[in-house]
């Protein structure tokens, strides 16, 4: 695998000329050619309640290039901060994240909440290693200390970090006015209940409640995917294919009549890097599938209306399928002209 020998050491020393062999140049041509096959980051596996893994054999490795985080202002592209070195790694066996042992996850394990995926690895690591990341928002911010909320954006939130453990690493706005835009973490604190801050230097980011951000780790990494851990403490179980995630089990984004378009958090429904939602409407009790769906909360994006069936089929009686692009506040505002006997279920999302 020519990648993984790329850059050669000796082409780091000195400061004069350096000699490249013949074989050097097969191993740039192999890299070059081996590149076009690292299309993707490896796939996660649910695994059970507390564990996912990236399945590998010695026939079929998993490859990736820790090349960082997907940007939330452009699709496809990915952006570290200059903490990652970007280089290949390659893992022969499976990678298992488990969220109950200790030293897996930055902080300590939470309910109702995302969890951010990374492949990460040493400098001389040739393999990589999985670890989670929770998904954070804003409280609120004074000065240019944040005070952090949960997931659901219902109540304040503290992690469990150790002290300052996060000092050097990057906030990368996600939503909101400051979406896109990076700052050098100064300081953490290790509050585990209501009372979470970060501290970051630099100039102040406009930031409001709800707001969703990440920590890119003063490591280096690579982004494979978001997990959600429910509100038992069990991961949802999902599968994954390319950029789409699909429940096993839909999840309930509304339920009943709701009068005018009417503004629903996606906050435990979809994780903050979802590009388009894909669910459907039914309803129940013999009343038509009414939904309309906006991004801006005044002009319907879609429109599901349906006659009833005759009989109910596990436990509705008609279904719509839809599928809609996530506004860039995380946020979807849903009519279905005050009808009883209605719901809203996402089936997965795209990234």
């Amino acid at each position: 695998m020519a990648l993984i020998h790329l850059p050669q050491p000796k082409w780091n020393s000195g400061t004069g000329r350096q000699v490249i062999l013949k074989g050097d140049f097969g191993k740039i041509e192999q890299a070059l050619v081996e590149s076009f096959e690292l299309t993707h980051s490896p796939s996660l596996e649910y695994l059970s309640s507390s564990q996912v893994q990236v399945y590998a054999t010695p026939d079929c490795l998993a490859r990736v290039m820790l090349t960082g985080f997907p940007s939330p202002l452009h699709r496809g592209v990915l952006v570290d901060g200059g903490l990652s070195d970007g280089r290949y790694r390659a893992n022969a066996a499976p990678a298992i994240l488990d969220l109950a042992v200790s030293g897996n996850l930055w902080g300590l394990e939470k309910s109702g909440q995302w969890y951010c995926v990374l492949a990460v690895a040493g400098s001389e690591d040739t393999t990589f290693m999985l670890k989670g990341m929770p998904v954070m928002r804003v409280s609120s911010q004074a000065g240019q200390v944040i005070t952090l909320r949960n997931n659901a954006n219902t109540a304040d939130i503290g992690y469990g970090f150790s002290a300052n453990e996060l000092a050097d690493s990057l906030i990368l706005v996600l939503t909101g006015a400051s979406r896109g835009f990076m700052r050098a973490i100064t300081a953490n604190n290790s509050d585990n209940g209501i009372g979470g801050t970060i501290a970051y230097g630099g100039s102040a980011l406009s930031l409001a409640q709800g707001d969703w951000f990440m920590v890119l780790p003063k490591t280096n990494f690579r982004y494979l995917g978001m997990v959600l851990n429910d509100n038992s403490g069990n991961l949802v179980p999902f599968q994954q294919e390319g950029g789409a995630w699909f429940y096993r089990t839909a999840r309930d984004l509304a339920q009943g009549a709701i009068n005018g378009l009417t503004a629903f958090d996606l906050g435990l429904a979809a994780p903050p890097t979802a590009r388009r939602l894909l669910g459907y409407a039914a309803a129940t009790g013999g009343y038509e599938v009414k939904l309309a769906v906006s991004g801006d909360g005044s002009n319907p994006a879609l429109l599901l209306h349906g006659t009833p069936p005759a009989a109910s089929f596990y436990g509705v009686r008609g279904a719509l399928p839809f599928s809609c692009a996530v506004p860039v506040n995380h946020k979807l505002y849903l009519d279905n002209n005050n009808t009883a006997g209605q719901v809203v279920r996402l089936t997965g999302w795209e990234e």
